[in-house]
């Protein structure tokens, strides 16, 4: 159980400059090509739905490694750092966390980083680690 306290205390946070309107599309499956396309136009639609724009997709083919090794993400993540992108936009929550808690921690990273976090079951965690 992730208690208040072990979160990053966002209220001594500098204030984080304003996001771009690109997102990037994450999956984390096996690669095949008509998968790809339907994730790729899945992602695509649910940006302009939410008022952003897919400006890249990033695939990743082993779910066995660790989150913050894999090669995609880790590509994702430089890109909200660098504010070259203000939101991911994935399939589900298993594409970046096996367990509850490994949801919590990425949640909590892409708030950290001024980044809104969309599945396909409408979550969206928004910059103020809001669910809506």
């Amino acid at each position: 159980m992730t208690t208040a306290a072990r979160r990053p205390d966002r209220s001594r946070q500098l204030p984080l400059p304003p996001r771009p309107a690109a997102a990037v599309g994450y999956v984390c499956a096996a690669p095949d090509e008509a998968s790809n396309d339907l994730f790729t136009d899945w992602c695509r639609r649910r940006a302009a739905a939410d008022g952003w724009i897919l400006t890249e997709m990033v695939n990743d083919t082993d779910d066995l490694i660790p989150l913050a090794e894999r090669a995609g993400w880790q590509h994702i993540t430089q890109l909200l750092t660098d504010g070259s992108a203000g939101a991911v936009i994935t399939i589900n929550r298993a594409m970046v966390a096996d367990t509850t808690r490994d949801w919590v921690r990425v949640c909590d990273l892409l708030a950290c980083l001024g980044a809104t976090l969309t599945t396909g079951a409408a979550s969206r965690i928004t910059t103020s680690g809001t669910i809506r």
